[in-house]
């Protein structure tokens, strides 16, 4: 058995075993447990009552429920989750659907039917959340189909890029002398840019927080339409997907954005595909015979069990045309997606596979946030391509593995941590455009050997008014008392405390003279504090002209704010931190700060692990260190 197949034997199992994980946790909260219990755990609403009702974009059935009795307690639903819908008034089948949004008691859901039941009318309607283990599905299979691959394609060749330890490639990109169309690149973009257009199977590029990397993908797609190359664009996020899409729609591309609409932002929703179906003349006659065949349908309804052989027959007349209308609207479509496919400069997607593109080739594959990503969940965009570029950064958020026998097994280890130790010429996006320079600098030395610099429009920007002095700060509650609490029920941790003192420091922000509010973000490691936070300002809101954004870690992937702050929670005896040991999770919660970064936390606690001892090292350096006592006294 070679490497490679070890290897990707080796995966298959642990993805295995992240499977079951999962399916256990979610089995064990669905169930059999009581609707009252179920509402408990967050994971039911109960009891609703139908709002409205419609088609969405193409021919989607669409609710709005309502909850008739709110929930106090906290739920796990959100957009994008998979869900059924039934009524305890009839034995009705359950019908499947997408969350598309969620509005404090309403719910809107798009059904995975042709029609919308005629039992939603009759109240007391119960929504459960549902496990879809799909994308393991789809994950395993492509395993496979890597292990198959003959050595001679694409995919035989980057297997044994990324898993054959004998297997060491030559680096042959071509030197290629580009005029790009966005002459504001630097060289680290340009190189970067020209290195990706010239390789033979695979390039990468390595994008710290704030180096443009985005703006060095746009740039490749336009080189690479203008070569007239059929490219597939994937991240493994929506909201990665739904930017990409956005910027690539105003340099006036043609781009279709797949995926379910409940997933897709309004910004974008004109680049779907059910949009643009919807736009192509002949869907009106797909919508003519959808509509004739719910009516031939609705006529074969009226017929009662207890009737003759000549209405027995008018019935299934009935019903045939039904199904020929319905027949004809789908090939129909088909041809109409076909032609909006064929005519697209760029088709742009989540990882997950889409069965409009399942059996259609590209020349090259992009995979944005590649360090978010399952391995085998990339292997299913890049088996449909001749060429692969990887783009992302190992040192901001992993991909999320939730088995801790998993996590030990590997499966957090992405493709581009392979790509980075076997290519020494990895593309390194080196000029960071966000940060003062002093946000960036302790990030820039543990985590990127130094190798970043701030560019001139950013390394000094700073906040006017007295908070001017430094842009970082470091408030420190060792000594005051300030312990962590445990939620009972949900398990993670929040800090009154701290909440506390973030308002009073924030307080001063407030009164300051701003001629436009600098716009703020709140960040936790904890959903607990969260939640707790934004209890506290909805009981006591800022002036209404502060912007103000509250989110975990992850939820802040991706965006910025002028100026950040972060309670760290952790406050015991114990030196406990948790999940604050995730490096890779502080690195992308202080690299969102552009002007000012404040760090509320406990150092008695932190200072035991090599990488808070750091920072508080350079919080010293730097004079950025403030005690709690200031702001309690």
């Amino acid at each position: 058995m070679t490497s490679a197949e070890e290897a990707l034997l080796h995966l298959q199992n642990v993805l295995e075993v992240e499977r079951r994980y999962q399916a256990g946790e979610f089995e064990r909260l669905l169930g059999e447990r009581s609707i009252k219990e179920r509402i408990s755990n967050g994971i039911t609403w109960y009891p609703l009552r139908l709002i409205s009702s419609g088609y969405a974009v193409g021919t989607t059935p669409f609710i709005i429920v309502e909850q008739t009795k709110p929930n106090e307690d906290k739920d796990k639903f959100q957009a994008g989750r998979p869900i059924r819908i039934y009524t305890n008034h009839a034995d009705e089948e359950p019908v499947k659907g997408i969350i598309h949004w969620i509005n404090k008691l309403q719910m809107k859901l798009y059904l995975n039917s042709r029609y919308i039941p005629d039992w939603l009318t009759s109240g007391k309607l119960v929504v459960d959340l549902l496990y879809d283990e799909q994308t393991f599905i789809e994950m395993k299979e492509v395993i496979q189909a890597v292990m198959a691959a003959n050595d001679n394609t694409p995919a035989g060749r980057l297997r044994r890029y990324f898993y054959d330890d004998q297997y060491m490639p030559v680096q042959s990109a071509k030197t290629l002398q580009l005029q790009c169309f966005n002459e504001g690149l630097n060289d680290s973009q340009k190189a970067a840019v020209a290195q990706a257009i010239g390789a033979e199977d695979i390039a990468c590029i390595h994008g710290p927080p704030g180096t443009g990397k985005t703006t060095t993908l746009i740039e490749i797609i336009e080189q690479l339409v203008h070569r007239k190359t059929k490219i597939l664009v994937c991240a493994p996020s929506n909201a990665a997907v739904d930017w990409i899409t956005a910027l690539l729609y105003k340099k006036g591309l043609s781009v279709l954005r797949l995926g379910h609409l409940s997933r897709i932002d309004n910004d974008v929703i004109n680049c779907s595909l059910d949009a643009q179906v919807n736009q192509n003349r002949a869907s009106k006659e797909v919508k003519k015979l959808r509509i004739q065949a719910e009516e031939y349908r609705k006529l074969a309804g009226q017929y009662k069990r207890h009737f003759g052989p000549e209405e027995r027959q008018q019935r299934r007349l009935l019903k045939k045309q039904a199904k020929d209308c319905v027949a004809w609207a789908d090939e129909l479509e088909d041809r109409i997606i076909e032609d909006i496919i064929d005519h697209s400069d760029v088709i742009v997607s989540t990882l997950s596979g889409n069965r409009y593109i399942n059996d259609r080739r590209f020349d090259v594959c992009i995979i944005d946030e590649a360090a978010q990503a399952l391995q085998p969940a990339c292997w299913v965009a890049m088996l449909k391509a001749d060429k692969v570029i990887l783009a992302g950064d190992p040192f901001q958020l992993p991909p999320t593995v939730k088995s801790p026998e998993a996590m030990k097994g590997g499966l957090g280890r992405t493709l581009l941590d392979i790509a980075i130790e076997k290519s020494a010429d990895m593309a390194l996006l080196n000029v960071q455009y966000r940060m003062h320079s002093a946000i960036m600098d302790f990030s820039n030395r543990w985590f990127y050997n130094s190798r970043l610099v701030a560019h001139d429009s950013v390394s000094d920007h700073a906040l006017a008014g007295s908070h001017s002095r430094t842009a970082v700060e470091f408030v420190d509650t060792a000594g005051c008392s300030f312990d962590e609490t445990m939620h009972s029920e949900t398990r993670s941790y929040f800090n009154n405390d701290e909440y506390t003192l973030l308002r009073e420091h924030l307080n001063e922000l407030v009164h300051e003279q701003y001629l436009h509010y600098p716009d703020i973000g709140i960040i936790s490691p904890y959903k607990e504090q969260v939640y707790h936070i934004r209890q506290g300002f909805e009981e006591e809101p800022l002036l209404p002209e502060m912007p103000l954004s509250i989110h975990t870690i992850d939820g802040f992937q991706g965006q910025e704010r002028d100026i950040i702050y972060i309670s760290l929670v952790r406050s015991n005896a114990f030196g406990e931190i948790g999940f604050l040991k995730d490096y890779r999770r502080m690195n992308v919660a202080m690299t969102r700060a552009r002007k000012k970064l404040i760090i509320i936390g406990d150092s008695a606690t932190l200072a035991n692990d090599p990488y808070y001892e750091a920072l508080l090292d350079y919080i010293h350096e730097i004079e950025a260190y403030r005690s709690a006592w200031e702001f309690i006294q």
